[in-house]
């Protein structure tokens, strides 16, 4: 199963169409409509923020639910840490690889779902950082299509 990044999604559902990335995202979005995808909370929490900045805080609510309802993505949920301390010592070997703060609280929650085979973001700073292998929309296209 493939988790989706924040960025992925929200070209789409913003529909930055001026972004040249905006066709690859569109038809790696398509090609994977049926199929069951993942989703980080920090992911989605990062996806509101953006649609709630660009057109408003009820319809970013309404996203943010609908995405908790949706069949066709699970929201990654990983377990609360117990403590501070412990939360900083699940993160550490992530942020150890280089990634920031954000980067290592969606590693933890890939890591948390044993189904996920890898993160899909345009974040080439992500790259050998995660727990799973990280691809760009464009790179899973090419995969399909071979």
């Amino acid at each position: 199963m493939d988790a989706v990044g924040s960025d992925v999604l929200t070209l789409h559902h913003l529909a930055v169409e001026s972004d040249p990335r905006y066709r690859d995202n569109e038809l790696y979005l398509q090609s994977v409509k049926k199929e069951v995808k993942a989703v980080t909370i920090y992911d989605l929490l990062n996806l509101i923020a953006s649609v709630a900045d660009a057109v408003g805080e009820r319809e970013a609510r309404e996203l943010y639910a609908a995405y908790l309802r949706s069949e066709e993505h699970v929201v990654l949920f990983p377990r609360p840490p117990g403590s501070w301390e412990e939360l900083v010592e699940e993160l550490m070997p992530f942020v150890l690889r280089g990634l920031d703060h954000n980067g290592a609280l969606i590693a933890l929650a890939v890591a948390s779902q044993q189904e996920v085979s890898r993160y899909v973001t345009w974040r080439k700073t992500y790259r050998g950082k995660m727990p799973v292998n990280v691809v760009s929309p464009k790179e899973c296209l090419r995969t399909t299509s071979v």
